[in-house]
């Protein structure tokens, strides 16, 4: 059953209150998974926004005197929910909202604030077709568009492959937008494709699909799938006896992927907007504070919640303080640095920024 709006509502994680400084008092809304089935994405970006909040108080992020709080609303993995907090924020003297964690849920969601005239900075959201939604939509994730053909490009010219396999969710934004990239930059290639398996959201056993592939003997397997099926695919496919090199999108973009699949998740190769030991400024700095605070060391979702951060308390600094500043902050950024590195938008209002490829190891990742 949908959850109501008061149950939304009361969801809702105020992580802690505006740092009043000098000047203005500026919130930001956060829609994310931090419960669902996509909490393994979610509670890395709530766990961004309330370190990010620590860094405000202490000065590490300058906001110019200004005081700036982040209000994460917990979606739930539900897009209703998603676009009930989106109307939440949209009437709650946000200045902008930051989010959801799914592109399916980005799709449902992020139109509302379109028609409220409040700016959207999504921070996770890879499928085709987000940016689009409006004038105001922005995002600081790599799209799919801008990482798979990297990634295919470096796994063939190092696996020198010749067949591939895919296996996707063919009822969500993202996996699908996952086998349409893939397939492209296979065909572009020459790479046979010898088997296309589909799943549904939320299914358990993949043991059927993963039979047809191993029989189909390919040099690659291709996943288009998010954490949960994923690490699943990758378990039954190593309990069948399915050996073969794996690659996928951002759904592997998950420091638990060997927690969850086991050792038959190491060497899966995923394209990243952002590797932990990257040198940019702040950001060996970032992951020693995350993982003091949380126990743990942040992935990528955090990284790009943590920029969102960073850009919005640089336009906060600039003196945006209401939603309509804030969009001409977004249009106007020449270069924000970030944990991300040095970033801007282009005129499709996606992230300018550079991916890496990596590959899963014991606990997170490491150049492939």
């Amino acid at each position: 059953m949908l959850k109501t709006v008061a149950t939304c509502i009361s969801a809702l994680l105020l992580l802690a209150s505006p740092t009043y400084g000098a000047g203005k008092n500026v919130k930001a809304g956060v829609v994310a998974d931090v419960t669902g089935g996509a909490a393994v994405y979610g509670v890395s970006q709530r766990n961004a926004y309330q370190l990010a909040m620590d860094d405000i108080k202490a000065g590490i992020i300058n906001t110019g005197g200004n005081g700036l709080s982040f209000d994460v609303g917990d979606n739930a993995t539900d897009p209703n929910q998603a676009a009930n907090l989106f109307q939440r924020f949209t009437t709650d003297g946000s200045t902008i909202v930051l989010g959801p964690t799914l592109s399916a849920e980005a799709f449902k969601a992020q139109p509302i604030a379109v028609r409220a005239n409040i700016p959207v900075l999504a921070t996770s959201n890879t499928a085709p077709g987000i940016t689009r939604q409006g004038p105001c939509v922005f995002r600081d994730a790599l799209s799919e568009e801008q990482v798979v053909p990297a990634t295919v490009a470096k796994t063939y010219a190092s696996w020198k492959y010749k067949t591939a396999a895919i296996i996707y969710g063919d009822d969500n934004a993202f996996t699908k937008t996952d086998f349409n990239v893939f397939s492209d930059e296979l065909k572009k290639r020459g790479v046979n494709i010898v088997d296309v398996e589909t799943y549904h959201t939320k299914d358990v056993d993949f043991q059927a699909q993963l039979t047809k592939i191993k029989a189909a003997k390919p040099d690659v397997l291709v996943l288009g799938a998010l954490f949960d099926e994923a690490t699943k695919i990758i378990a039954q496919a190593n309990t069948l006896g399915l050996r073969t090199h794996m690659v996928g999108g951002n759904g592997l973009n998950s420091t638990k992927m060997v927690d969850a699949a086991g050792q038959a998740a190491v060497g899966a190769v995923v394209g990243a907007a952002w590797f932990i030991d990257n040198n940019y400024s702040g950001n060996k700095a970032f992951v020693a504070r995350y993982k003091k605070k949380f126990g743990s060391l942040p992935d990528q979702f955090a990284a790009q919640s943590y920029a969102a951060a960073q850009v919005i308390a640089q336009l906060v600094r600039g003196g945006a303080s209401t939603p309509s500043e804030m969009c001409d902050g977004l249009r106007g950024l020449k270069l924000a640095q970030t944990v991300l590195g040095p970033i801007a938008f282009d005129a499709n209002r996606d992230v300018r920024s550079a991916p890496v490829i990596l590959k899963i190891v014991p606990g997170g990742f490491a150049y492939f």
